[in-house]
């Protein structure tokens, strides 16, 4: 499907993109309860997709969902970038059959770090139909070591402590890259770092919507 057509039949989908660990989630529960919007996690469509994906058609995708452990997170933070932001270029096109696939019953918001902005570009009605957030590494560092769960992902590895440095120079990595893209493309981006509380952001993002 051409991008024109695809812009007309996802004109009623928001999309909440940006790195891990700046709040989207959060926002997007707020939005969904006050609306009533479909929520669609990108989180949870990869565990879905996982069940999906072929060598042939999205390698990298393929060979990642199948490492753990030392293998995952002691791969140097460029290569995980890297690798990353390849992942995401092969899942978006399931991404979109996903959406496709929806009943228009209600708005829908898309969240997720897989929305990267130069694949949602071209698809977008208006640039109110979309926003990033991107965290601050300060600000991205302090959440992650108040999160029990960040430490039991790296456990199994043989050098926990490097595999989480790993992790983070990763996500600070890609909230730059994120924000690079969205900045080449005219695109909206909120930087998080901490200076406003969770329901300033909302208000924030709930405004930026809804000029459409």
């Amino acid at each position: 499907m051409k991008a024109e057509a695809i812009q007309q039949e996802l004109a009623h989908v928001y999309w909440l993109g940006g790195s891990p660990c700046a709040g989207k989630s959060s926002v997007a529960d707020a939005l969904v309860a006050k609306y009533g919007w479909q929520l669609y996690r990108c989180d949870e469509a990869y565990e879905c997709h996982i069940s999906v994906v072929t060598p042939e058609l999205q390698p990298i995708f393929s060979k990642l969902s199948t490492l753990s452990g030392d293998a995952l997170w002691i791969r140097p933070a460029a290569q995980q970038l890297s690798e990353e932001i390849q992942l995401y270029q092969e899942e978006f096109p399931l991404i979109l059959a996903d959406l496709l696939a929806l009943p228009k019953t209600a708005p829908v918001l898309v969240e997720g770090n897989a929305l990267l902005p130069h694949l949602l570009a071209p698809l977008l009605t208006t640039f109110h139909q979309a926003l990033w957030m991107v965290p601050v590494p300060e600000f991205q560092m302090k959440h992650y070591l108040r999160r029990e769960w960040a430490q039991e992902v790296v456990a199994t590895c043989t050098h926990p402590e490097q595999a989480f440095a790993n992790w983070m120079q990763r996500d600070i990595s890609f909230a730059a890259y994120v924000t690079q893209k969205a900045l080449e493309q005219g695109l909206s981006l909120v930087q998080i770092d901490g200076s406003h509380s969770l329901e300033e952001t909302i208000k924030m993002i709930d405004r930026h919507f809804h000029v459409m």
